[in-house]
């Protein structure tokens, strides 16, 4: 009886873990950083579509260190923030070094800002900002 339960414990444990797993294909198996490229896409029960992330592409380099993680948001996201996807750039100890953002038409027109990007110093401390307008001109600039 003791194994009967023993084992359908393991196979209630391998058959939710299975259900839960977020699944991510890899869609390049030698990007230009000389690694694999992932997409993952969440579904709207995953806490990450919550958040407003549609899905995520990710750049890994030969050695599987993340180099750069393109993250396409949500509709609902993007008709709350002007967001449409995010692009976050990592250096050799995968800290972020640049961040930037993307937003759409509507915010662009409204706001006058289509894309904003953000540099880091080696402790992900942000030292610079820059905006760009629609025909991607530098508007403002601060550090």
């Amino acid at each position: 009886m003791k194994k009967h339960v023993l084992i359908l414990c393991v196979l209630l444990i391998v058959i939710s873990t299975s259900a839960f797993a977020q699944i991510s294909d890899i869609i390049n198996t030698r990007n230009e950083f000389g690694g694999e490229t992932m997409m993952t896409p969440f579904s709207a029960d995953d806490e990450e579509y919550k958040d407003g992330v549609a899905k995520t592409i990710q750049y890994f380099d030969g050695n599987y260190k993340i180099v750069k993680r393109e993250t396409i948001r949500t509709d609902e996201y993007n008709k709350s923030s002007g967001v449409v996807k995010s692009i976050s750039y990592f250096d050799n100890n995968e800290k972020v070094i640049k961040d930037e953002y993307f937003y759409d038409d509507n915010y662009a027109l409204k706001k006058g800002i289509a894309k904003d990007i953000f540099y880091f110093d080696k402790n992900e401390k942000k030292v610079k900002a820059e905006a760009y307008d629609m025909k991607g001109s530098l508007v403002k600039s601060s550090q």
